[in-house]
């Protein structure tokens, strides 16, 4: 069976089978389709369907069969992506295919034996999509009608049946995922499904609970591609967990999401890097040009392959589409919010997602920017884009394909925002919301034929795991990023200055208490050295974690390494922490004659700038935002004080109290200094620099291990 023709079968007691082998009554091909697929009990009161352990699994009305199930008439049963209305009449069965918003199967690929797949214009099968590395993979012929596919170290990866893999075999009913496109096997040749690189989503059923409490209630939905579909909904109507849980972070308790009629929970991988998502926050670095904010997230977004002439090509394409070539070369500080927010949507478009999330972009907008904003995303919609716009403003909701209104985590609206007034007996569509708070129990209106959900979904797929996207090397991402806060730090002119002027301003306080010039320096004042370089480097990295915090989920989720952001972090601190050294050792030589600056104990206020600076990334590694990190950093350093040995001699200590001594920065620093200032021994000599080594590269592991599980959890 093929096309769209119709099947009839008589209601006459027989059991038939329905797959892609050819012994099957019933046969079929395509994406997600067995070999023997189900069993069809033609009973006279209803024909029965039974699913045979297939791959994908059999829908009615959009849920997944635990059970065998009757069919009725007006049901729609889905196998693999295919989907069929079920009529029953004169004791006959009768399925006749639908094929939405999708035309039919194309690309004979030809009989070469080794097909090359990517973006290259010499590849048997070209892609052409920013998320198609240029050799992405190749698909070699078997005697058996099979391919083998290996994945050529693609940015984006190559799935089959929602799997990573780096190499695979590929049999007919499989489905082969590359950026957005689906290829399968039929007779002994790969094709490519024609879905114009777009995603339908279906939700069937949803049910999210949390501690005892409904967050969503039976949602059932679907989004054709290139809809522009706004979300709608008072404070809690659960918009915000509906997006979630369409994007795949959150787990639901019943139900399933479809994309392109594959489940989502088991495709998440081979769909992420399809789906984009723009939250209400503008993600930006506020000293980076519009020019280079989309350049550094090209390196990240699109393939690795990508030379700097295909990178400029999309920017630029971007930038004619937001409409941001005035201001490309302006700082992002120096921009309008409108313009702000266009360029965080930018970022998601870089890699031209065919579904993008828009988590309240307009709020705070005046009535005039709103306007404005909802002509651009319909111009983005119209470009082929899925639109999800959670917001609660009505401003050009005409805009809009569909309208969706959430209440207590229930549907009360599914339809043409020109209708919705209407529908609620509202003069105005702001009425709504107060016809809706008047009645909690409106019933739901339903403009689309909603999915008659008999058949409970039991087994909820648990999301598969996201294949991490391989964009530029590691060393490249540490360039990139050192570059980056190189620049943030230089034309941030006033933290610049206060950075500059900590370590001379220090210098002058010790100076007034140690009255500075010939005189004697006591072991005090060593001290004051010791704490003073610690703190330094403290407060300055004390931010720089725990600030950036959506940044980071943002760039990890387009390849960022947490190893090499952290390696960028240290390698930053290190730049600083020296040129606060040798601002801090000069300025002490200058105020204080008797003060001898040798190389040795210029190496040892280093090492305690420097680890004062790991200190603070620590500190701000485990902190969720700057203020609490700020609050910590005093806590932490006055152990510094306390148990550096300069109050009271360790043997004096409480074994507690030596014990944590051991843990601090200050104790084999002032050591150091102690010895190398009255003792003059050789620096290198000294046994501290292990337990510093030690304690360093512990605050490190542990400041990896916290953002490692800070990230996972966003």
């Amino acid at each position: 069976m093929s096309g769209e023709e119709t099947l009839k079968l008589a209601l006459d007691g027989t059991e038939i089978l329905l797959g892609r082998d050819p012994s099957c009554r019933i046969c079929l091909s395509g994406i997600g389709i067995s070999r023997k697929h189900a069993s069809v009990l033609l009973h006279q009161s209803g024909p029965v369907i039974c699913d045979l352990q297939s791959t994908f699994g059999i829908r009615v009305n959009g849920s997944l069969l635990d059970a065998p199930a009757v069919l009725d008439s007006g049901d729609i049963l889905t196998i693999g992506i295919r989907n069929f209305e079920v009529r029953i009449d004169d004791c006959f069965l009768n399925l006749e295919e639908i094929r939405p918003d999708q035309r039919r199967d194309i690309s004979e690929t030809g009989s070469d034996r080794c097909l090359k797949i990517g973006r290259e214009q010499d590849c048997q099968i070209q892609l052409s999509h920013p998320l198609v590395s240029r050799l992405h993979a190749t698909a070699s012929r078997l005697s058996d009608g099979s391919f083998l596919v290996t994945d050529n170290r693609s940015t984006n990866g190559t799935f089959i049946n929602g799997h990573p893999v780096s190499s695979g075999q590929l049999n007919e009913g499989d489905v082969l995922q590359i950026g957005p496109y689906r290829l399968f096997v039929d007779n002994g040749r790969l094709v490519r499904a024609d879905d114009s690189n777009r995603i339908r989503i279906e939700v069937a059923g949803l049910h999210v609970r949390r501690n005892g409490t409904a967050l969503l209630s039976d949602i059932s939905l679907s989004f054709s591609p290139g809809e522009f579909v706004a979300l709608l909904g008072p404070s809690g109507a659960g918009k915000s967990t509906l997006v979630r849980a369409l994007t795949g972070r959150i787990k639901a308790d019943s139900g399933e999401v479809f994309a392109n009629g594959l489940p989502l929970g088991r495709f998440l991988g081979a769909f992420a890097s399809n789906i984009g998502y723009v939250s209400q926050e503008n993600l930006l670095y506020q000293e980076l040009t519009v020019e280079e904010t989309f350049s550094e997230q090209s390196m990240l977004r699109l393939p690795r392959d990508s030379t700097p002439s295909e990178r400029k090509t999309r920017i630029d394409e971007v930038i004619e589409l937001l409409d941001l070539k005035k201001v490309a070369d302006r700082r992002i500080s120096r921009l309008s919010g409108g313009e702000a927010k266009r360029v965080h949507l930018g970022i998601e478009l870089l890699s031209s997602p065919a579904l993008i999330f828009l988590d309240e972009p307009l709020a705070g907008l005046d009535p005039g920017l709103v306007r404005r904003f909802m002509r651009l995303f319909r111009r983005v919609s119209d470009r082929g884009h899925t639109l999800l716009l959670t917001t609660h403003t009505l401003e050009q909701i005409e805009l809009c394909d569909q309208a969706v209104f959430l209440n207590r985590g229930k549907v009360v609206y599914n339809g043409p925002p020109s209708e919705m007034g209407s529908a609620f007996n509202a003069k105005s569509l702001a009425e709504v919301y107060d016809r809706i708070s008047e009645n909690d129990t409106q019933p739901v209106v339903e403009k689309k034929r909603p999915a008659r959900m008999r058949h409970k979904n039991t087994g909820v797929s648990v999301p598969a795991r996201v294949h991490k996207v391989r964009t530029i090397s590691f060393g490249l991402q540490i360039i990139l990023l050192v570059k980056r806060y190189f620049k943030i730090l230089v034309r941030d002119r006033r933290n610049l200055f206060l950075l500059l002027l900590q370590a001379p301003l220090i210098a002058v306080l010790l100076g007034l208490v140690f009255r500075g010039g010939t005189g004697f320096l006591p072991l005090s004042f060593y001290f004051c050295i010791t704490v003073s370089a610690i703190w330094i480097g403290g407060v300055n990295s004390i931010r720089e974690i725990a600030r950036e915090w959506q940044l980071v989920a943002r760039d990890n989720n387009a390849g960022l390494r947490l190893t090499a952001y952290l390696f960028s972090k240290v390698t930053l601190a290190s730049a600083v922490s020296f040129l606060q050294t040798i601002l801090f050792c000069f300025s002490l030589q200058f105020i204080f004659g008797s003060f001898k600056l040798s190389p040795g104990i210029f190496l040892i206020t280093l090492a305690a700038t420097f680890s004062g600076a790991i200190l603070g990334l620590f500190i701000s590694s485990w902190s969720g935002h700057v203020g609490r990190a700020i609050t910590i950093l005093p806590i932490l350093f006055i152990p510094q004080i306390f148990f550096s040995g300069i109050l009271i001699p360790f043997d004096r200590m409480t074994s507690l109290g030596r014990a944590i001594s051991h843990m601090t920065i200050s104790r084999p620093v002032f050591g150091m200094l102690k010895q190398t200032s009255l003792l003059q021994r050789p620096v290198l000599e000294f046994r501290e620099w292990n337990a510093l080594f030690i304690l360093i590269s512990v605050l490190i592991i542990l400041t990896q291990t916290a953002v490692s599980r800070h990230i996972s959890r966003r």
